[in-house]
């Protein structure tokens, strides 16, 4: 392995690391506070989230990151404190981002499970992946996302019959003052772990198509959630829409395909796990990589440099 990841990897980790946080969690603070009005306080946070992308992109080409490390001429307090910053949202979002999986998969999957058995499970797997490196993380999640997105799109054309738009209504009966708080767990959610995928930059070979990729990634995932809380307010209504845990996965519960294919449910569980890997391991791993740095510990296969 030569140490290098493509692009299209990039973008692959993007969507993964915005979408994780989503079910189960951004899902149901967005329904609770906007209610019928979810979508539109969507589409104002997507047209504002894209001004920190914009900077973002700025920064991967003029800025030299390497994980919570960022070299910036003349601004060295502010490297560190942002530093710091970075490695403390990094370990909340590890927290939040097992939490969910965990709940997940012993809500819908193991309700007899423990959860400590499932959190060492999960940990063995996480680390297994990491210790392989980055380029086999990176591949893992790019084959699981082209899979899991292609299943994930197929089945929610499956739910159309089962829309009913009147659900969408009425329109406009929430605050300003809730809109702009749906905005702001849509832009924490999908602009915060962006800064992590820089670190990145100096692995990738394509390097000129990393900024784009970053848009592309931001792009589809923020499309893949417009999508998915379309059909949870259209098909289950927003009453109950917002107290289910995790309504997209109950979606395709309604389901059968060609009359007699059940349990497809299953195939969409397989897209929120992906979510979940990838944006507990990816963080997993920069952590790692950056006690690696900060230690010199050059030993640990934590990250394959190019020879």
């Amino acid at each position: 392995m030569n140490g290098k990841i493509s692009s299209g990897e990039v973008m692959a980790i993007c969507v993964g690391i915005i979408f994780a946080m989503f079910p189960g969690f951004a899902n149901y603070l967005i329904l609770v506070s906007s209610r019928n009005d979810s979508l539109i306080s969507l589409a104002i946070a997507f047209v504002i989230g894209l001004i920190p992308i914009f900077m973002i992109m700025f920064i991967s080409k003029r800025i030299y990151t390497s994980f919570f490390k960022f070299s910036v001429d003349n601004f060295k307090i502010f490297g560190y404190v942002l530093d710091i910053i970075l490695l403390i949202l990094a370990f909340f979002t590890i927290f939040i981002s097992s939490w969910l999986a965990i709940d997940f998969v012993i809500s819908q999957f193991l309700t007899r499970s423990s959860y400590y058995l499932v959190a060492i499970f999960v940990s063995i797997i996480v680390g297994f992946s990491i210790n392989k490196g980055i380029e086999s993380l990176s591949r893992t999640i790019f084959i699981l996302f082209v899979v899991s997105v292609s299943v994930i799109m197929f089945l929610l054309l499956t739910l159309i019959p089962y829309v009913d738009i009147s659900n969408l209504k009425p329109i406009g009966v929430a605050s300003f003052k809730s809109i702009l708080n749906s905005s702001f767990v849509f832009l924490t959610v999908a602009i915060s772990p962006i800064f992590y995928v820089l670190g990145l930059k100096s692995i990738t070979k394509d390097g000129k198509n990393f900024p784009r990729k970053i848009l592309v990634g931001y792009i589809i995932a923020s499309f893949l959630i417009a999508f998915v809380l379309f059909f949870i307010i259209t098909v289950y209504g927003i009453e109950l829409g917002s107290i289910l845990s995790y309504p997209v996965y109950g979606l395709f519960k309604k389901v059968q395909i060609f009359g007699f294919i059940e349990r497809i449910e299953n195939f969409a569980a397989i897209f929120l796990i992906t979510a979940f890997f990838a944006q507990f391991s990816y963080f997993v791993y920069a952590i790692k990589s950056n006690i690696s740095d900060m230690f010199k510990i050059s030993n640990i296969n934590i990250r394959n440099q190019s020879k």
